[in-house]
């Protein structure tokens, strides 16, 4: 019971952590370096909130029964990384050649801010990579499959990677379900094969660093 009061908690506070801004801009009318500002904050604090929600007394489900070691898990994410970057490419490469656009409307919007507003940077790479991985991956693949345990726990797994891997392509909303489901797939993985979902969100955050930083670094 407590891993599913936990995780419900989880998901309310992702959404109140999502939504507050835009319900901020409503009532305020703020201006739009201010209303980043706000992103920033709450989804620093999100990011810190959403770890304590995960990480204190926070019972194992199946992906984490046999968790590997720290060293371990750093070479997961640093290798899942890589692998994501030639998933990514290979999909985007042929999306192209099938006369689809490669275009992503969801990262060239987010990278249109970061070059007006470098600190948004923060909210990108530590924030929502940070968020996002305790959400679709700890709790609506990780937490959710215990649900499903009658299944056995492969099945179950392979069903919530599925839910949440789905999920978490529409969540991000432009056309590219193929893509992020495929990426989706992959951090799922990761997760299950260290017991760690530590090693997934280093994976996400490099990816989104690979993206954003040279924005600013240039």
């Amino acid at each position: 019971m407590k891993l599913e009061k936990k995780s419900i908690y989880i998901l309310i506070t992702y959404i109140i952590v999502y939504l507050l801004p835009s319900l901020i801009n409503s009532f305020f009318q703020i201006t739009r370096p201010v209303l980043f500002a706000i992103q920033i904050g709450d989804y620093l604090a999100g990011a810190a909130l959403l770890c304590w929600l995960a990480f204190h007394d926070m019972p194992s489900n199946f992906a984490e029964k046999k968790p590997q070691s720290a060293v371990k898990t750093i070479l997961w994410g640093l290798c899942g990384f890589v692998i994501v970057i030639f998933l990514q490419t290979l999909i985007l490469k042929i999306t192209v050649q099938t006369g689809g656009d490669a275009t992503s409307q969801n990262t060239t919007a987010l990278l249109a801010v970061v070059r007006r507003y470098p600190l948004y940077t923060l909210a990108i790479v530590v924030g929502a990579p940070i968020m996002e991985e305790i959400v679709f991956r700890k709790v609506l693949f990780g937490n959710l499959a215990m649900l499903f345990r009658f299944l056995g726990p492969k099945l179950a797994q392979l069903l919530t990677a599925v839910i949440s891997s789905g999920l978490f392509a529409l969540a991000h909303a432009d056309g590219h379900l193929v893509l992020y489901g495929s990426i989706g797939l992959w951090f799922c993985w990761l997760y299950h094969h260290t017991g760690r979902i530590q090693t997934s969100m280093m994976a996400h955050l490099l990816m989104n660093s690979l993206v954003v930083l040279p924005l600013i670094l240039t």
